[in-house]
């Protein structure tokens, strides 16, 4: 009688030893960047860039996410991003677990895990991370880290980046955020970020809409938590940025096909729109290295008269930054002409400089 009794006791404490320790996706241990929506049992996102961060004390990590709905990558202890797929063959498959790191040694261990592709249509999910047992979560701490909120299109997103050149077609699989000059943009700086962007996207018109604009610009959804989700506003108090990039026009003005003063008073609405919306951060206006002729022209004109126009008002905190064109040179192009990953690094390294010695105000160390 004694053995019957033993054998499920034992057997629920060897269970009990090795059970694993679930962190939820709402869990205040889980350093999240970008804009989500918390459902019952996950947080829904789609913005490339979203990125998902846990400290804690263990032997390994797991995270857990929505299947077949985008490509990531994952850091494990400030280590260089590794991409992954969250595709399987179970189209069916409702969520896709990824074993992150395992056989670490004792003690302090981050990982992060951002997504690269754009989730527009497959719309991801966080599910949440699964340690090892006996893992404790930490706190991490981001105070001392600037913010940095990138509003883009494609050259934001990392379009094609991965591609073997221009002739390649657009594929997820080849498209990299954390490759794009936003992206190795927060990596040098080490800034937390959020990113707002999406390709084709215009500041009055998408491209390949009319002339007379798009019913969903920039603009428009920017106010909403996420591009597919035209009811839930977002709460703009949730997160306050440093600097704010904004890279558009590319869409509004690549076809010879748009009216030139709705391109110009969308232009400096939304920079008023921002500046409403963020007081006290510092404004950066890009031109796109993919414009050339009248159309780079046009845009660097309401660039420049934005900047001004907000100077009247008294707001100095408006800078301008100019990308070198795309040259002839194949190495600039990845998928459907857009900047290859080698091209858009070398653009991140120029604007890096620029914001922390310009916007930031911060010295360069002297070499020794």
């Amino acid at each position: 009688m004694k053995k019957i009794l033993f054998l499920p006791v034992f057997l629920l404490s060897v269970c009990s030893a090795f059970a694993q320790t679930e962190v939820k996706p709402q869990s205040q241990a889980v350093f999240t960047e970008g804009r989500v929506i918390n459902k019952a049992d996950c947080v829904s996102f789609c913005y490339p860039g979203t990125k998902f961060s846990l400290k804690f004390s263990g032997t390994s990590a797991e995270v857990k996410l929505k299947a077949n709905a985008g490509y990531y990558v994952y850091s494990v202890d400030g280590s260089g991003y590794k991409k992954f797929s969250t595709y399987t063959a179970d189209s069916s498959a409702k969520v896709f677990t990824y074993k992150l790191a395992e056989n670490l040694s004792s003690g302090e261990h981050t990982v992060s895990v951002m997504l690269v592709s754009e989730g527009l249509f497959c719309k991801p999910e966080f599910y949440g991370f699964v340690l090892s047992s006996g893992a404790k979560v930490l706190k991490y701490d981001t105070k001392k880290r600037v913010k940095i909120e990138f509003i883009g299109n494609c050259i934001t997103c990392g379009y094609g980046n991965e591609a073997k050149g221009r002739d390649d077609k657009f594929s997820d699989s080849t498209s990299n955020f954390a490759k794009s000059f936003a992206g190795v943009t927060i990596q040098n700086l080490n800034a937390v970020s959020m990113v707002v962007a999406r390709s084709g996207i215009g500041i009055y018109k998408n491209y390949g809409d009319k002339k007379s604009g798009s019913e969903y610009p920039m603009p428009r959804v920017y106010e909403n938590a996420l591009i597919n989700d035209t009811v839930t506003k977002w709460d703009f108090s949730k997160w306050k940025p440093d600097v704010v990039v904004l890279g558009l026009g590319t869409n509004d003005l690549s076809e010879n096909n748009y009216d030139y003063e709705k391109f110009a008073l969308a232009y400096i609405a939304f920079v008023k729109n921002i500046r409403k919306h963020y007081p006290s951060a510092k404004i950066v206006l890009l031109n796109s290295p993919m414009l050339h002729y009248q159309q780079s022209q046009d845009l660097l004109n309401v660039i420049t008269n934005s900047k001004s126009a907000m100077n009247v008002l008294q707001d100095t905190k408006i800078y301008r930054f100019d990308f070198q064109e795309l040259s002839d040179d194949p190495a600039d192009y990845g998928a459907d002409w857009h900047p290859s990953a080698k091209k858009a690094s070398e653009m991140a390294r120029y604007l890096s400089y620029f914001i922390k010695t310009d916007v930031l105000k911060k010295k360069e160390k002297e070499k020794k």
